[in-house]
């Protein structure tokens, strides 16, 4: 019965190789779309692990009742540039705290952000409200109340902004408005300002995740073609093969971003993995091909290939899924949905190995280059 189908296959795609390219490439331009919606997303370490673990569960309990929140700093630093001026070299200069003070303002009208605390908002706490207008006053200040340590670096070349946002903050929005204000508000000469904390960490992951996902991806495409065209020593039969993981990848990219299961910083390089177990499926299928031609046409010689590799491709993409379901097993989540997109990776490259490898060859093979090269020579000198 199995065999029947699979001469009936292997016969159908032979027979018709360009309705299964045709299709090959419907299907193509629809999971090139698809994967044109993936998001990437930010994560915490309290998302590496499952809800049922007792510090992750009161965690979720105190963010249920009392709200979750991030912090963002902003780093104000010394910097002066030149010897002898009039720069400061010291945060506590009076100049840097109104300057803080006026940071903290302005922040606390972004939105999304819950509370301000700087140097400044200290020193005005427990001097009736008001900053001191000069550096002895902030030093006695400073040498009496241990509340400025957490602000201020042991050789006051350091202060701190710590803006506290809510866990739901549009962190594009956050960091263009911070950014924004760091470059509208005027500074004291000698000090320069940075944003900071680990929310920012977590934008710039987001924002690298696509950027290193196509180095990789690149990367890992041209060093399998050169073992490939080392192996076969033969542009069309090295070629042909990489068409199972540049298809299988768009079709598994394709799946993620129809079902919305999104990427994050962990599983980012999941595609290059895909590319490099996927090959294999391409490989088996060119290889058997050209141990049958001789003697045959390229149908014939394709069908035989095809009747003799989908079992054991099937069977090697049935242990692959059984060994990445059981990464799903682990308290890790994360490896749980590498372990999804490879599986998702693997099943697609066997598919394109199937459809698009034996429809490009068949047809390759049944044009001879040569015959049209020639014959497109010869109309043009006529």
């Amino acid at each position: 019965m199995i065999q029947k189908l699979l001469r009936k296959y292997s016969g159908f795609v032979t027979r018709r190789p360009f309705v299964v390219l045709i299709f090959v490439l419907l299907v193509t331009v629809f999971a090139i779309q698809m994967s044109g919606t993936i998001q990437t997303r930010t994560t915490e370490m309290k998302d590496f692990l499952p809800k049922d673990v007792e510090a992750i569960g009161t965690l979720f309990k105190i963010e249920d009742e009392f709200g979750s929140t991030n912090i963002v700093n902003l780093v104000v630093e010394v910097d002066p540039q030149y010897t002898g001026s009039d720069e400061v070299s010291d945060v506590r200069d009076p100049r840097v705290m109104r300057y803080m003070n006026q940071l903290s303002d302005i922040a606390l009208q972004t939105e999304d952000v819950l509370e301000v605390t700087s140097p400044a908002s200290v020193l005005k706490s427990i001097n009736g409200g008001l900053l001191p207008q000069s550096i002895r006053e902030i030093r006695e200040m400073t040498y009496k109340n241990g509340l400025l340590d957490s602000y201020i670096s042991k050789d006051y070349a350091t202060a701190l902004v710590r803006i506290r946002t809510t866990d739901d903050v549009d962190l594009n929005n956050l960091e263009q408005e911070l950014s924004k204000i760091i470059t509208q508000v005027p500074k004291p000469p000698g000090i320069k300002t940075s944003l900071g904390g680990s929310v920012m960490e977590s934008q710039i992951m987001e924002k690298s995740i696509g950027p290193d996902m196509a180095k990789t991806s690149l990367y890992s495409l041209i060093g399998i073609l050169m073992v490939i065209l080392l192996i076969f020593r033969s542009i069309k039969y090295g070629f042909t093969p990489m068409t199972t993981i540049i298809f299988g990848s768009i079709w598994a990219m394709g799946y993620v971003g129809l079902i919305g299961m999104g990427l994050t910083s962990e599983t980012s390089g999941v595609l290059s993995m895909i590319m490099g177990i996927g090959i294999d499926f391409g490989i088996q299928v060119v290889t058997r091909y050209r141990l049958e031609l001789p003697g045959k046409s390229p149908e014939e010689a394709m069908m035989i290939s095809l009747d003799n590799v989908i079992i054991p491709m099937s069977t090697t993409t049935l242990a692959a899924l059984i060994g990445f379901g059981a990464m799903s097993l682990g308290k890790l989540t994360f490896l749980a949905d590498m372990g999804t997109m490879m599986g998702y990776g693997v099943v697609a490259s066997m598919f394109a190995a199937i459809t698009v490898v034996p429809a490009l060859i068949v047809i390759i093979d049944k044009i001879n280059i040569k015959d049209m090269y020639k014959n497109l020579t010869n109309r043009f000198e006529v």
